[in-house]
């Protein structure tokens, strides 16, 4: 629904003379007289505000904001859904799909009304961004409720309000119809920055703790691992989540990237930037529906098929093994180096090579396709000494 539509629509309703209860003063719509009895409104001191009330009536006219909604919708390459404004407000210019909130229907509903209708898709809410005012010269105030929205089906086509609609990425956003808009992109944005660093990041070393946890952890970043992958099968929950907690406070000092193997639950409440999940760990779509769209997901894949549906899924990096034999993995099947390959020629994602790697054979796993190489034994001993030396391969 446009702007202009819907205050129509709202000053209809109820109003005797249109043309004598409001007049337009500076490109704003200013109510003049009472819709009940007609009488002029005066102003008055009320609750620390200058407010309209009927000196017959005795009503208190309060000017509420419009609500609105808009989405924020990333697709894979974490690039944002904008649409094409074509009416005013905003004509000519980009915003987030969405519109004002319609009498009978919940902000929900206004905002996966909205996005249908201007962009011909159907999608689902996964969570509110932020509530945010905005200044519209028909409606007034209004209040925009972003929301984060999954897209389930349909083909990107613009519609009612809309002329065309495209994914953008964030560092190349058209001028904004919207400052309310640009700021809910912004507050949307946030959570992203670990999942936009990481497709950043130099390859190199991809530290898995064992043993000393921390310590390894500690003398890791020392060394200047990037990523940190904690992973422990022998603690309980509880110990697990104390020890995360503590290398999620030496990785966030030192600025490395902090994954936590297998339990998402602990991944949460450290606050880590990521999780790396199993063949036999809920699916990458269930895992981005509970942790949200910052969490950096890695998926395990010992096989080509594997890998190729684990990035249909949405992971942002696979790790690959075993590459070689080896005794902490015996029960995985081996890739080899040319699985390695096949896998990094066919997909696109950042490759975590893993399984019997160790210095001497690290300059094959590079050139092979993985951008990460993943080491368990080797990095027990002079950690972050083997760090040093990884990342300096991969350079």
């Amino acid at each position: 629904m446009s702007f202009a539509c819907f205050w129509l629509k709202l000053v209809f309703l109820g109003v005797p003379d249109i043309g004598t209860t409001v007049k337009q003063v500076n490109d704003e719509m200013v109510k003049l007289f009472c819709p009940h009895c007609g009488k002029r409104l005066e102003k008055r001191r009320l609750e620390k505000r200058e407010r309209n009330c009927c000196p017959a009536c005795g009503i208190v006219h309060y000017e509420n904001p419009v609500p609105a909604t808009a989405a924020v919708i990333f697709n894979s390459a974490l690039e944002v859904l904008l649409v094409l404004r074509g009416q005013e407000s905003g004509k000519g210019k980009w915003c987030l799909p969405g519109g004002f909130q319609e009498m009978g229907e919940t902000a929900e509903q206004c905002m996966l009304r909205e996005l249908l209708e201007e962009t011909g898709l159907c999608g689902e809410l996964r969570g509110l961004i932020a509530l945010e005012m905005g200044q519209n010269p028909l409606a007034g105030e209004v209040l925009v409720v972003g929301y984060h929205v999954h897209i389930l089906s349909g083909e990107l086509k613009a519609g009612d309000d809309a002329v065309d609609a495209a994914y953008f990425p964030l560092q190349q956003l058209p001028e904004l119809a919207f400052q309310s808009h640009a700021r809910i992109i912004e507050r949307a944005c946030r959570p992203l920055l670990a999942r936009l660093r990481f497709r950043d990041l130099p390859g190199g070393a991809y530290v898995v703790t064992s043993g000393d946890h921390l310590r390894l952890a500690m003398e890791a970043c020392r060394g200047g691992a990037r990523i940190i992958q904690y992973r422990d099968k022998e603690a309980s929950s509880a110990q697990r989540l104390e020890v995360a907690r503590q290398i999620r406070a030496v990785t966030r000092e030192h600025g490395a990237l902090f994954v936590v193997n297998d339990q998402i639950d602990i991944a949460l409440l450290c606050g880590a930037d990521g999780v790396h999940l199993g063949q036999e760990d809920i699916a990458v779509a269930d895992a981005r529906s509970l942790l949200g769209p910052g969490i950096i997901i890695g998926v395990s894949c010992s096989s080509l098929t594997e890998a190729i549906v684990a990035e249909r899924q949405g992971a942002d990096y696979l790790g690959i093994g075993a590459v070689f034999a080896t005794p902490t993995k015996e029960d995985y099947p081996v890739v080899g180096l040319d699985g390695l390959r096949q896998i990094a020629a066919k997909t696109a994602l950042p490759l975590v090579a893993i399984g019997g790697i160790n210095l001497e054979n690290m300059a094959e796993v590079k050139a092979a396709g993985a951008k990460y190489s993943a080491m368990v034994r080797e990095f027990q001993d002079n950690t972050a000494g083997r760090v040093a030396a990884v990342n300096s391969l991969f350079v």
